[in-house]
């Protein structure tokens, strides 16, 4: 089977705004924390919102005064919008282009025209703009509506920002041929275009399609209604489990798309459901990414690499010690802090919180401890201290974004036991490592970040109120260093220059994050292995060459 999944599916920018607005108070322990009505038309976000103890309220004086309220990206009137400032410290989640769309309409009124809403009356953004309408408001969802509108004022027609486009320019055309003042604003959402163009072009490829999302959400019906018009045979699901797996399995080419409202980790666990079971190489390399096991190879690669950089440097049995306990030790700490917090994952990647949940977990996590006490006392019996040292750092900062930097302190432990051997290369090398290890680490986070889930607090960029524009500013500012360091290393071999071959790699992993590449998860997390495998070569051709 061939999987699909649209260039633009899921959050829109003005429903993602809202939810990190949440996410954020959520982090910054603010509490009691209300949205006022249902955050976004998505119940699997709005299930995992009330895990957080996030509650939704109908009207304002539902919830504790001073409590923190959100008002969703939908936004409301303004005359709402007055009594929950007086009640509550408010946070406007409005999307900013309902905001405009808001002001159109209040301008309009200001220089005396109605107006008249293209969009569904009983929808929570049309309700808003007729707050904003003063009474001077019509809304418009079929020719039928158009029969009650008096004709004796100019009109200003706008829309829901959800609005189907081709519904829109069709009501619009009928209201300028049956009135005479009439000024036209298109006030659709580009974000709603590109997801209708892209339910489309799948449609041109695909036999099937999966449309992921609320059942209540206006812009998620209307995909799949595009794809029903096209002829396709359409599965509307909210859950993975919702979709007919021997049915679809019979289907040659699917295409999957989301509503505005639907997280990216959704779409996540779609794809993955439909992959696991009909392509066994991704079943393997599934395995490796959601337990990872890949990870666990970072430090001893680097380690491996630091020493081939080193020549004078023979690997004999007991360095091969020293990199076997760096291995199965780094899995012991990436397997204990997952399972600690193996809970948080069902608000960002359901399918880890599955795997930490079973024996076979348990079971890698107490053979790799036990092969990391072996392999540290033959290589010297006082590196044993690490073994009690880290674990203990990791129960410490358990509720802290230090968790997420102890992987990156137990490498400088490392380093430092390779002592004897440091001169002033080998320490330059070794902090370029320091940093490769540091760009990867926020890589994934940001991996994670971009699932529109609820990161737990214990990542890096909780350091940063998981502000994605602050992440990847550091992210530019360690690439920037890592291109420099290169060329420093220069001084001491112009092959040296070859490491920028791995500052190149990272540059790549860069604009692939940037890209928010839906449903390839697995594949994401899989590729900052690149960079480590690429310092490896590197330093395994200057070894024999140089």
């Amino acid at each position: 089977m061939k999987i699909k999944v649209a260039e633009k599916a899921g959050f829109c920018m003005g429903v993602r705004r809202a939810v990190n607005l949440v996410l954020r108070a959520v982090n910054q322990g603010l509490s009691p924390i209300y949205t006022y009505g249902p955050l976004i038309h998505n119940p699997q976000t709005l299930e995992l919102l009330s895990k957080l103890g996030v509650r939704a309220i109908k009207s304002p004086d539902e919830g504790e005064v001073n409590g923190v309220c959100v008002i969703r990206a939908h936004g409301i009137p303004p005359q709402e919008k007055k009594i929950l400032e007086s009640r509550y410290k408010l946070l406007d989640g409005t999307c900013p282009r309902v905001l405009k769309v808001q002001a159109l309409a209040a301008k309009a009124v200001k220089e005396g025209k109605s107006v008249i809403i293209i969009g569904d009356k009983d929808h929570a953004e049309v309700k808003g703009i007729l707050g904003y309408c003063q009474g001077k408001g019509y809304v418009v969802s079929s020719l039928q509506d158009l029969n009650e509108i008096p004709g004796s004022t100019p009109f200003v027609v706008l829309s829901q920002t959800t609005q189907d486009e081709e519904v829109f320019k069709f009501l619009a055309e009928e209201i300028k041929e049956r009135f005479r003042d009439v000024e036209i604003i298109n006030t659709i959402c580009n974000a709603t275009e590109v997801r209708q163009a892209g339910v489309r072009k799948l449609c041109e490829s695909t036999s099937a399609i999966v449309v992921v999302g609320g059942k209540f959400s206006a812009n998620t019906k209307r995909l799949a209604q595009i794809a029903e018009s096209q002829g396709k045979r359409v599965y509307f699901v909210e859950r993975p489990e919702e979709i007919p797996l021997e049915e679809i399995k019979k289907i040659d080419s699917v295409g999957i798309t989301a509503g505005a409202s639907t997280p990216n980790w959704l779409i996540n666990s779609v794809v993955d459901y439909l992959k696991r079971y009909t392509s066994k190489t991704y079943t393997i390399l599934r395995t490796i990414a959601i337990s990872q096991i890949y990870a666990s190879f970072f430090i001893p690669i680097l380690l491996l690499s630091l020493l081939l950089a080193k020549k004078s440097i023979n690997l004999d049995f007991t360095y091969i010690s020293f990199l076997l306990f760096s291995f199965f030790f780094s899995a012991s700490l990436i397997f204990l802090t997952n399972y600690l917090n193996r809970s948080s994952f069902i608000f960002f990647y359901p399918e880890k919180e599955t795997f930490y949940n079973t024996r076979h977990f348990k079971f890698l996590l107490a053979i790799s401890f036990i092969l990391s006490i072996i392999f540290g006392f033959l290589y010297t019996p006082r590196i044993l201290s690490l073994v009690i040292i880290y674990p203990l750092l990791i129960f410490i900062f358990k509720q802290s974004p230090m968790q997420g930097g102890v992987e990156l302190l137990f490498y400088i432990s490392l380093l430092l036991y390779l002592y004897p051997i440091w001169d002033d290369q080998f320490l330059l090398l070794s902090f370029y490592t320091l940093l490769l290890l540091c760009f990867i680490k926020l890589y994934l986070e940001m991996v994670y970040l971009q699932t529109d889930g609820f990161l737990p607090k214990t990542f890096l960029l909780g350091l940063f109120d998981f502000d994605e524009k602050k992440a990847k500013k550091l992210l530019k500012i360690l690439l920037i260093v890592l291109f420099i360091l290169p060329i420093c290393l220069a001084l001491f071999s112009l092959g040296n220059l070859l490491f920028l071959l791995s500052a190149l790699s990272c540059l790549i992993l860069y604009q692939t994050l940037l890209k928010r590449k839906l449903g390839q998860i697995v594949y994401l997390e899989l590729l900052s292995f690149i960079p480590i495998f690429v310092f490896f070569l590197v330093s395994l051709f200057l070894r024999v060459v140089f």
